[in-house]
């Protein structure tokens, strides 16, 4: 399986003018180069992607090749509810030199299987690798497991990042599909791994990348009580990741931490004055406000 591991869904930094913020993005990628993260996930729902401009998210792609130099692969998130578009977006991610495309279920409008299935196809056309992104309470769009299995007909979709928040289904994809199963859900991570899912594209990764590989690493290798002791130290900084829509807390986190500013664009702001508290108390008992903090 080629995508396995923690893979990080990255933030996409902003200037205070709401413009990209390229040397934060530049030293975030080489942060997790340096924290052995296993892949970066661009211009996901974390990065903010609805409201990036074509030509922004097409510098991200190329910034993040150019730092990467083949030290980490580069995942884009190059999925919309548009067919046409998507393949654009695919396109041009493979001829920057991206190493696999994540494809998110058409949102909003509602397509019949079949028209999924041929939008899926479509784009697996262009060549790159796909990771299928499977949020049903975020696109509105439920699959069932058959659904999957008549997916598999289409090569080039390889994963699925599934965040439905569903066990019991989940175990099912990786049970009855080829398919590679990355948690989209970091608090069912374990779980995930556990039922020999392959990794996870994560949220909290952006605030701990080198412990959340080494918590990803121990369930890989199935040290699963090693792995819990992990999650239980770090629970509660993975729950206030949630305390309001992502990216909004883990942005506020990063900017904490000067990794970048916590500047978002509309209609995502800060978080209220009650989480910011609760967001700021977390990192500072986990010692994340810290230059030398202790490593697990």
């Amino acid at each position: 399986m080629k995508y396995t591991g923690s893979m990080v869904a990255l933030v996409t930094p902003f200037n205070l003018d709401g413009s990209l913020d390229i040397r934060a993005l530049e030293n975030l990628i080489n942060w997790h180069i340096e924290c052995k993260t296993d892949a970066i996930v661009l211009c996901g729902t974390t990065a903010e992607a609805p409201t990036l401009e074509e030509e922004e998210r097409f510098k991200i792609f190329e910034t993040a090749v150019r730092i990467a130099k083949n030290k980490i692969k580069i995942i884009a998130g190059t999925g919309t509810y548009s067919t046409k578009k998507s393949v654009y977006f695919t396109k041009k991610a493979l001829d920057i030199g991206i190493s696999a495309c994540l494809v998110v279920v058409p949102y909003y409008n509602k397509p019949s299987f079949l028209g999924l299935y041929k939008h899926f196809e479509v784009i697996s056309k262009v060549g790159l690798d796909v990771i299928l992104y499977y949020h049903p309470n975020r696109t509105g769009l439920s699959l069932t497991i058959n659904d999957f299995i008549e997916l598999q007909n289409i090569e080039k979709i390889v994963a699925v990042k599934e965040a439905s928040g569903n066990l019991e289904f989940i175990k099912k994809i990786i049970n009855e599909t080829r398919f590679g199963v990355l948690s989209g859900d970091d608090p069912l991570t374990y779980d995930v791994l556990k039922n020999n899912g392959c990794g996870v594209i994560s949220v909290v990764a952006n605030i701990i990348p080198d412990i959340w590989k080494k918590y990803i690493d121990l369930l890989l290798n199935k040290k699963f009580i090693e792995a819990k002791l992990i999650y239980l130290k770090y629970q509660d900084l993975i729950n206030v990741m949630f305390l309001e829509s992502n990216p909004i807390c883990v942005k506020y986190s990063l900017s904490l931490m000067s990794k970048c500013k916590s500047k978002m664009r509309l209609p995502l702001i800060e978080p209220t004055e009650i989480n910011r508290s609760k967001i700021y108390n977390c990192l500072v008992e986990n010692n994340l406000l810290q230059t030398n903090r202790v490593k697990v």
